[in-house]
């Protein structure tokens, strides 16, 4: 299970939790038990090995980071 970036939707806190991708639907802010989504940060690696860890999704040079 990988550690992932999420964003709560209610109050914006920015988290990091162990979760599997099976269950990144079921993610609740620690604060305020909002619901929370991904939060994807940073840039892409590009090139044939496609994005990077915490691709922004908004590269437009590879086609692997599902954005």
């Amino acid at each position: 299970m990988p550690f992932l970036k999420f964003r709560c939707r209610k109050c914006g806190k920015v988290f990091d939790e162990l979760v599997a991708l099976s269950r990144l639907g079921e993610v609740k802010c620690p604060d305020c038990a909002g619901e929370a989504e991904r939060a994807y940060e940073g840039k892409c690696a590009g090139g044939k090995s496609g994005c990077g860890e915490g691709c922004g999704g908004s590269c437009g040079s590879c086609s692997s980071c599902g954005h």
